[in-house]
């Protein structure tokens, strides 16, 4: 059978329509293993084409820890869908080929679940491979993706980070210069404290503020050793503080603002960038 010119390139451009259109219905699944355990919940999800991913989820202190409260599930969508380019904070961070899957933990909003400061949050699968530039994003209802590894290990991929509240997180592909990922994230950190200002005790918020002008200064002037013992000295003052003196609360209804979670989680990513120069 003889095919037209204006055919194939008919068919042509109807398989490129079909290999590049988002999967705008792309299928939700729920995991076949879900333990919780205390503070601790574990699962195991089976995307289409075999792509497997373990999700652990650790709390310090949390209340209603059990399976009615959360709805945990992942969708496997192409790396170019608009869900989630339009929430990348770069054209240098991109979702990989091999792996364009997002997690959710959404606890639901009308249960009784609660948790203290951070929580870690790790992605394990064997449908990557290990490459110095993943990392772990989360993105809260909607918004744009933000780096917050602490830890990545081999064995094919092991993303780890920490989040003081739950929505989607994601492993993606940062091409980005390690200097302005390190800037980025500590501009992050003085708006995040300049916004939450009011929240932090007045006793607190000089001892921050000093060290956070001795850590840009040490940046600034390529002092990474030094650099890393402040932020190491920073995340020992918030680990430790209490109610009186930021808020250290997230609870399901989204209501609370974690002051203690998030900016430990944001100090925690900063070393993690340091470590890597």
């Amino acid at each position: 059978m003889k095919y037209s010119k204006s055919k194939s390139l008919s068919w042509m451009f109807t398989a490129l329509l079909m290999l590049f259109t988002p999967l705008s219905n792309a299928q939700i699944v729920q995991p076949h293993t879900l333990i919780f355990n205390d503070n601790e919940i574990d699962a195991s999800i089976t995307l289409p084409g075999a792509i497997e991913v373990d999700v652990k989820i650790e709390f310090e202190n949390a209340v209603g820890v059990n399976p009615a409260n959360f709805d945990i599930y992942a969708e496997l969508l192409l790396p170019t869908d608009p869900s989630i380019t339009n929430r990348l904070p770069s054209g240098l961070v991109s979702a990989t080929s091999g792996f364009p899957v997002i997690v959710t933990v959404a606890p639901k909003s009308d249960a009784g679940f609660a948790f203290e400061g951070a929580a870690m949050v790790e992605l394990y699968t064997k449908a990557l491979h290990f490459a110095p530039d993943l990392r772990l994003f989360t993105s809260h209802a909607g918004d744009t993706f933000e780096d917050i590894t602490m830890l990545t290990a081999a064995g094919s991929i092991r993303s780890r980070g920490n989040t003081g509240r739950f929505s989607d997180f994601m492993i993606l592909v940062d091409a980005r210069a390690p200097a302005d990922v390190i800037e980025l994230k500590l501009n992050d950190i003085d708006d995040y404290i300049y916004e939450n200002s009011a929240s932090i005790s007045s006793v607190l918020q000089p001892s921050i503020s000093l060290a956070l002008s001795t850590l840009a200064n040490d940046i600034t002037l390529g002092n990474y050793t030094a650099a890393l013992l402040i932020i190491d000295d920073l995340i020992e003052l918030v680990d430790s503080t209490d109610d009186e003196d930021m808020p250290t609360i997230w609870r399901s209804s989204d209501d609370l603002t974690n002051v203690k979670g998030e900016l430990l989680t944001k100090l925690n990513t900063l070393r993690f960038s340091l470590r890597t120069l």
